[in-house]
């Protein structure tokens, strides 16, 4: 086979794999939110919270839905934790779960992290 045939097979092989791997790659999904059922808390208090677990379907994100004792909601992202599960936006609110109870801190007049409420446990609805 002369060369400049087995340059223009080679290129042919060569194209029909990358066309493959396109095809592949337009093929795949967007990743889509998967979010659990209400999870319902309370503190020694007797304040109530309703947080829903949630991951994105490729599993590159984790996140906690959590509705405070006085209405407001936050969606937090789960972060790097040495110990349980923590998820927090960084500015208000850390949500921090371990061995079945939940830690709530927030910000203090001077930013500082406060613990607010130290022992969440759920109870069923």
């Amino acid at each position: 086979m002369p060369a400049h045939r087995r340059v223009v097979l080679v290129i042919s092989v060569l194209a029909a794999l990358l066309l493959a791997g396109c095809a592949k790659t337009s093929q795949e999904k967007e990743p889509t939110v998967r979010i659990g059922p209400a999870v319902h808390y309370t503190s020694p208090n007797g304040d109530r919270f309703v947080a829903r677990y949630g991951s994105l379907s490729d599993k590159s994100l984790s996140f906690v839905k959590v509705q405070m004792p006085d209405g407001r909601e936050f969606t937090l992202p789960q972060v790097m934790s040495g110990s349980g599960v923590r998820y927090t936006d960084e500015r208000e609110l850390v949500w921090w779960t371990h061995q079945g109870t939940v830690l709530v801190e927030t910000r203090d007049a001077e930013g500082n992290w406060v613990t607010k409420y130290p022992e969440l446990r759920e109870i069923q609805e």
